[in-house]
């Protein structure tokens, strides 16, 4: 059983006084006003922002920090793929596990609880990428919960048909979260769609798939993945990452494919740092942005939420694993109205949590576990462009990282 804990004047978005929050056995007892506690231990925030531990929605553990193994020159997405792939022949599931793990121990610490990433499965890197990351999970199942997509990569789509299917049936049976593939490279679209359909069905797991990660308007698979989600009553289970070329298709054929996703309820996942690095290579000035249609997609009531993607390897040099820096980048970019800031802020808490399907088990509210983010701020406005220090980070209601400041909360390193 878990120690229990009392976090005392903590403040939170939509609180208009502080209150405290009171845990037992790893989850939230009692949210209110002045608790008391006997025993256990009692943190006084002095008035310090809470939110609810950020959700990292889509992510490359498997690709992370290896930026300087590879020269993705021409900074595409085919030569990104082009060089990762002479990479993850010589990968060992050692080497995979220890930059997965550098990475990780970075979202961690900027304050993410919920992290999913995809592995790619294919007959160049095999089945290494989903040992290291299968081994990971387990090593770190206290500190984070971590989500693993089994994903036939960009690469595997030109692979031997037999063969990846044959390394994608071994990969579900390793205990993947969810099941990915990216239609949009395939020879046969709507036979790369069944097939991991078919997968994650035959195990009833969600579909998590990268779609349409191109700024060209012929490539618009989206419309295919819903009309299959309906088809297969898999409405609420589908996440569809990036959109890309959603935003170079006409209005009146967005505005079509956009309703079918919506009555599909597909969640849709932007990804700024790398879309905008990837995309729009090819374009005279003016250069397009390369990210999704967010706010019409917002306005037709799609689930939109962001996420991080890669983190320094040749798909996202830029990244650093800041969930909340993807947030604020998604609202820049994205032109998002100052009055959607609370938005921004539940693109990496709340609706990425509703995403990936913990629904009713997240958040500050009594039942729910005790994965919470102390801000280094007293002010609960602008969180997402402030972007402030992040001085404890507490999953199931143990403090799993502590930022400089935290000793002024009364943090020791023995309760790390």
């Amino acid at each position: 059983m878990r120690a229990t804990r009392l976090l005392k004047n903590a403040r939170s978005p939509g609180w208009g006084a502080p209150r405290d929050i009171l845990f037992e056995d790893g989850k939230i007892a009692q949210v209110g006003e002045n608790l008391a506690l006997k025993g256990g231990s009692i943190l006084d925030l002095g008035g310090k922002v809470v939110i609810p531990g950020l959700v990292e929605a889509h992510t490359h553990l498997d690709k992370a920090f290896t930026l300087d193994l590879c020269d993705n020159e021409e900074g595409t997405l085919v030569g990104a793929i082009r060089e990762i792939a002479k990479l993850k022949k010589k990968a060992s599931a050692d080497e995979i596990y220890q930059r997965a793990e550098a990475c990780l121990l970075r979202f961690i610490s900027h304050g993410a609880t919920i992290v999913r990433t995809h592995v790619d499965v294919d007959p160049t890197i095999e089945l290494r990428g989903m040992e290291a990351l299968v081994r990971l999970r387990e090593s770190y199942r206290e500190k984070v919960t971590l989500q693993l997509v089994a994903f036939a990569s960009g690469a595997s789509v030109f692979a031997d048909p037999s063969t990846q299917q044959a390394l994608m049936e071994e990969a579900v049976r390793m205990g993947p979260d969810a099941v990915g593939g990216v239609p949009a490279l395939a020879d046969d679209a709507e036979t790369h769609i069944k097939g991991i359909f078919d997968l994650a069905m035959e195990l009833g797991l969600p579909v998590d798939l990268h779609v349409d990660e191109s700024d060209d308007p012929n490539d618009l698979t989206l419309e295919q993945v819903a009309e299959k989600t309906m088809a297969e009553g898999y409405e609420g289970r589908v996440i569809a990452g990036h959109c890309c070329s959603l935003a170079a298709v006409d209005d009146a054929t967005a505005s079509r494919v956009i309703e079918k996703a919506a009555k599909a309820k597909i969640s849709v996942v932007t990804m700024p740092h790398c879309n905008l690095y990837l995309q729009g290579r090819r374009d005279p000035q003016p250069v397009r942005r390369g990210i999704t249609r967010v706010n019409q997609l917002l306005e037709a009531g799609v689930n939109v939420i962001c996420a991080s993607d890669n983190v320094q390897d040749p798909f996202g040099p830029y990244g650093r694993g800041d969930t909340l820096e993807a947030a604020w980048l998604t609202g820049l970019t994205a032109q998002l109205n100052p009055c959607l800031m609370p938005t921004l802020l539940e693109m990496v808490t709340v609706r990425a949590a509703q995403a990936l399907g913990f629904g009713g088990q997240y958040g500050i509210e009594t039942g729910c576990p005790a994965d919470l983010v102390v801000m280094a701020s007293e002010s609960t406005e602008n969180l997402v462009v402030e972007r402030p220090a992040r001085l404890l980070v507490l999953k199931s209601g143990r403090i799993v990282f502590a930022g400089q400041g935290a000793e002024n909360l009364g943090v020791s390193g023995a309760e790390l």
